[in-house]
């Protein structure tokens, strides 16, 4: 029997499917196909929430972590980049196995290594092993890059794409509100180990994503109006344009952490700027939710590019913190914009086969990973 192709039971075969598919064959569907009641939105946006809290605190560990245990000053960065460079190698593996073993197993797999990634990484810090940070690190970017894919999963069942990329981005505004108070809480818990409690917060964040990604079912179907599928050509626009945010602010949010320090900010404050950034990369998500329908996709991906050059102008030209806050704030609201804006252009010019979103979302994080590799130029 052909993959693809439906048996007499009513069961369809794709790779992957763990059951016999023998004609005639009656009873539950197997644990890992998509089948069972629709989630609904909110399951989309509570497991991203909890993805954006592991990442909000690995991108604040990270940095520092490198500047602990980095045995010479050029591998400093190293850690941090090695969460950009785990989100790459992630983008085609997220978009793939959602076909062959349907999106809750994909989305599970993506929070176990983010469970394992925050383990790696306190382990490396009680240690000191500089290896165990970067090895954490990369599992924790593999997570980030599989948790990015909720965006795709709700645009592609909505006939608005943009709103409904924007809804599933505004559940890391609830991450970036509590993930100060949880950061602090952790570390005073955990004192005197500094960083500890953060890196066993981003693993116990990717556990509740994972008892979220557990429940995910079924695929969606598309509300949207189908067509021919657009040549790989149409993904050129909106990906450079996302390219080019995402590696203004990789480059910001790990070289920021390391100019405060210059600046004379405690090491504990500086938690509070990266989740004022986090803040400022989803709260613009909550209007888009109603406005993102009504504004063209090319115009917010154009604006969200036009913030992230201006803050990155401000951090290179100021070293005073309420300088680098701003620019901070600018580089996360321009993100939201070209995210939302660059997901929705790719819906609308019909590049949505799962090579484009894999190709999409591998060159946006091949982008963050050469902004965190430079990041020392800040």
């Amino acid at each position: 029997m052909k993959l693809g192709a439906s048996s007499r039971s009513g069961m369809t075969v794709r790779a992957g499917l763990l059951s016999c598919i023998c004609d005639g064959l009656s009873g539950p569907p197997p644990a890992n196909d998509n089948v069972g009641p629709g989630p609904g939105t909110f399951a989309l946006t509570a497991g991203f929430a909890f993805a954006v809290l592991g990442q909000t605190a690995a991108s604040a560990a990270l940095p520092l972590a490198g500047a602990m245990l980095a045995p010479r000053p050029e591998l400093i960065t190293w850690p941090f980049a090695a969460l950009m460079l785990g989100a790459v190698l992630a983008s085609f593996p997220a978009s793939f196995l959602r076909d062959a073993f349907g999106r809750r197993a994909g989305f599970a797999l993506g929070a176990s290594l983010g469970m394992a990634g925050g383990l790696l990484l306190a382990m490396g810090l009680v240690q000191h092993q500089f290896a165990f940070a970067c090895i954490g690190g990369l599992w924790l970017g593999m997570a980030q890059g599989f948790a990015f894919f909720y965006r795709h999963e709700a645009a592609a069942a909505s006939a608005k794409p943009g709103a409904a990329a924007a809804g599933v981005l505004a559940g890391g505004l609830l991450a970036a509100l509590a993930g100060p108070a949880l950061m602090a809480g952790a570390e005073q818990l955990l004192a005197p180990f500094f960083l500890v409690g953060a890196a066993l917060l981003a693993a116990l964040a990717h556990t509740a994503a994972l008892a979220v990604a557990v429940r995910l079912a079924p695929d969606p179907v598309s509300a949207a109006p189908s067509g021919a599928a657009a040549p790989l050509r149409a993904l050129a626009a909106p990906t450079l344009a996302a390219a080019a945010v995402w590696f203004s602010m990789t480059l910001l949010m790990g070289g920021a952490p390391l100019k405060l320090v210059d600046c004379g900010i405690g090491e504990g404050a500086i938690f509070g700027f990266i989740a004022l950034h986090v803040f400022a990369m989803y709260a613009p998500a909550v209007p888009l939710i109603w406005l993102g329908a009504r504004i063209s996709p090319r115009l917010l991906a154009a604006g969200g590019l036009a913030l992230s050059t201006l803050a990155l102008w401000i951090a290179m030209a100021s070293t005073r913190p309420e300088a680098l806050a701003l620019a901070l704030i600018l580089s996360g609201a321009g993100w939201s914009a070209a995210t939302i804006g660059a997901t929705a252009w790719l819906r609308e010019s019909g590049a949505q086969g799962r090579l484009g979103l894999a190709l999409h979302d591998g060159a946006l994080f091949l982008a963050a990973l050469g902004g965190a590799q430079l990041a020392m130029v800040l």
